[in-house]
């Protein structure tokens, strides 16, 4: 198992960290109307210190990491707070296409609920609905490309269909979802990068949508 962050103990530390600033502005405000020069000023002093302390550790931990690449067949498992997702490229395929510069690539993704990861304080049935993801393509040259848009349309001309990333799952449920790229001639897809696609990812430390952090990305079956 890969767990792609410790998400519980980033929340933590990120709510702990606002809760601090909020304080300390309650104490810039309650000075301003006590017009008490010493209170304005060493509410900002906390807020501000307590932000550039959190910035700074952001900063360094992201510095710090180093991307990197899970071999093919592992599951990248993301963190929903109590209970985790795992996700699997199950395989990658060129689609058939009329001639030209470009050729298309059918990647395979399967989406598990893993069980054994719920939290006690869980209801077991409850159904989950997974957190926006992004996706990208990328090439042995390391080129990145996004999901091409007309999906529907490519997976009509491949007779199939696709189940949506966020579709809810129930503990022990799985799914797949064809997703489609579309690459120049030549270019060898490599690997793919699935992250989490939501703002405050970038304000976590650890995280690896934080600013400057570097990705786990998936690598693709031959």
């Amino acid at each position: 198992m890969h767990s792609n962050m410790p998400i519980v103990l980033s929340v933590l530390v990120f709510l702990g960290t606002v809760g601090v600033i909020g304080l300390a502005l309650v104490v810039v405000a309650w000075g301003v109307a006590r017009r008490n020069r010493l209170l304005v000023r060493r509410g900002l002093q906390v807020a501000v210190g307590v932000c550039g302390g959190y910035l700074a550790v952001l900063g360094l931990v992201s510095l710090v990491s180093r991307e990197q690449v899970l071999p093919a067949g592992t599951e990248k498992y993301f963190c929903e707070l109590d209970c985790h997702l795992a996700y699997q490229v199950e395989q990658v395929a060129p689609v058939a296409s009329a001639s030209g510069p470009e050729r298309t690539w059918a990647v395979r993704l399967r989406t598990r609920f893993d069980e054994t990861t719920i939290s006690p304080s869980r209801p077991r049935d409850l159904p989950l609905s997974p957190n926006p993801r992004r996706l990208a393509l990328i090439d042995s040259s390391g080129r990145v490309y996004p999901p091409a848009k007309d999906l529907d349309s490519l997976l009509g001309r491949m007779g199939t269909t696709s189940t949506p990333l966020s579709r809810q799952l129930r503990p022990g449920e799985s799914y797949t979802t064809t997703l489609m790229f579309v690459l120049p001639e030549g270019a060898v897809p490599a690997r793919l990068a699935l992250q989490e696609d939501l703002f405050v990812d970038r304000l976590l430390i650890g995280h690896e949508r934080s600013l400057l952090h570097q990705p786990v990305l998936l690598g693709l079956p031959g």
